[in-house]
C-alpha cells in the first residue's frame, strides 16, 4: 500500500511539474518585457533591438520596451540584467563584448558571462570590415611589411575588436603601424575621412560611404566567410591572415538571467525567429549589411564557449592588461 502511495505521489509530482512548465510558457509574458541595450540610443544595435521589441510586442500582446543602459564598456547594462529576476521580463541585447571581451578587460567584472546568463539566440551577424585609404601608399593588407609606408590604424579603444585586428596585423606584417585609440567607431571614421589615419574598422554602411566618396576602399571582412552584402570583398583568411584573431565573428544577441525557465527562453527565441522572417527585419538587416541568425540557445552557448578562448588569445597578443 505504501509503495503504491509513493508511486502515485511521484507521478502526481511529474504531472504537476509538467503542468507548471506549460503554464509558465503560456502565461509569459505577464507584464512589460524590458530589453536592456548596454549602449547609447541611436546606434545600429539599438535600432536592431527596437525592431525585435516591436515584433515581440505584436506576438506577445504585451509591451516590450528598449532600455538603454550605456556605461563601463557595456558591463553596466549587462550586470543589471544578470542580477534581474529570472522570469524572462528583463533581457539583454548586446554585442559579443559583454560576454567574451570584458572578462579580459576588467579584473572585477560584476557578473560571470558564462554562468549568470541564459543564452537565448544570436540574432544576426554583423561583419566588421577593414577600410584602407586610397592615399595610404599600399593597395592591400598583403602589401604591409617592414618596408611599407607608415600606417596609422584607428581603433575604438583598448581591447576592442579593431584594436585586436590592428595588433594582429602589426605583429604578422611587422609594418610600421601606429595604433590610435578613439572613443568609439564614429570618431575613428571621421578621422579616417579627414586623412588623419589610414586604416580603421567600420560597419558596412559607413564603409560603403567611404568607398563611394572615393576616400578609401573595403579590403577585408572579418569572420569565417564573405559577407552577403559585400560578396566581392575577401576574408582575412583568403588574403593569408589565418590566425584565430582574424576569424572571430561579430554578432548581436539576446540573453536572459540565468535560471530563466527553458520554456520562456524557447518562446522568446521562437519569437525572434519569426521576426527574422518578416520583411521589415530583413530590410533592416540588408541596410546594415547584417545576416540573420536565430540559432538555438544551445548553439549560442557553444559559440560563447568556442569564442571566449579565442578572444583571450587575441587580447594576450595585443598586450591588453585587465584593469
Amino acid at each position: 500500500m505504501i509503495r503504491h502511495l509513493i508511486h502515485w505521489a511521484l507521478a502526481a509530482s511529474v504531472l504537476a511539474t509538467g503542468a507548471s512548465h506549460a503554464q509558465t510558457a503560456a502565461s509569459y509574458p505577464s507584464k512589460t518585457v524590458r530589453i536592456v541595450v548596454p549602449y547609447p540610443a541611436g546606434g545600429p544595435v539599438d535600432a536592431a533591438a527596437r525592431q525585435v521589441a516591436r515584433g515581440l510586442a505584436e506576438q506577445f500582446g504585451q509591451p516590450v520596451v528598449v532600455d538603454n543602459k550605456p556605461g563601463a564598456s557595456s558591463s553596466l547594462g549587462a550586470a543589471e540584467v544578470a542580477k534581474s529576476a529570472a522570469d524572462g521580463h528583463t533581457l539583454l541585447f548586446t554585442l559579443p563584448d559583454s560576454f567574451t571581451y570584458l572578462p579580459r578587460l576588467f579584473k572585477n567584472l560584476p557578473y560571470d558571462p558564462l554562468k549568470d546568463f541564459a543564452p537565448i539566440t544570436q540574432v544576426a551577424s554583423t561583419p566588421p570590415v577593414l577600410v584602407l585609404r586610397n592615399d595610404a601608399g599600399v593597395a592591400s593588407i598583403k602589401d604591409l611589411g617592414p618596408k611599407s609606408p607608415p600606417i596609422s590604424f584607428g581603433t575604438w579603444g583598448a581591447g576592442t575588436y579593431p584594436h585586436l585586428i590592428a595588433a594582429a596585423l602589426a605583429q604578422k606584417t611587422r609594418a610600421n603601424m601606429t595604433i590610435v585609440g578613439y572613443r568609439g567607431g564614429a570618431p575613428a571614421v571621421q578621422d579616417f575621412m579627414g586623412g588623419h589615419i589610414q586604416m580603421t574598422i567600420a560597419g558596412v554602411p559607413a564603409a560603403l560611404d567611404i568607398q563611394i566618396k572615393g576616400l578609401g576602399k573595403i579590403v577585408a571582412v572579418g569572420g569565417g566567410q564573405r559577407s552577403a552584402a559585400l560578396p566581392d570583398v575577401p576574408t582575412y583568411a583568403e588574403l593569408g591572415f589565418t590566425e584565430a584573431t582574424f576569424s572571430v565573428p561579430s554578432w548581436v544577441a539576446l540573453a536572459a538571467p540565468a535560471g530563466t525557465p527553458v520554456e520562456v527562453v524557447n518562446k522568446v527565441r521562437d519569437g525572434v525567429v519569426k521576426i527574422l522572417a518578416e520583411k521589415p527585419m530583413q530590410d533592416f538587416l540588408a541596410r546594415f549589411g547584417w545576416s540573420a541568425m536565430g540559432n538555438t540557445p544551445a548553439q549560442f552557448k557553444a559559440a560563447l564557449e568556442r569564442e571566449t578562448p579565442l578572444i583571450a588569445e587575441a587580447m594576450s597578443t595585443a598586450g591588453v592588461q585587465a584593469e
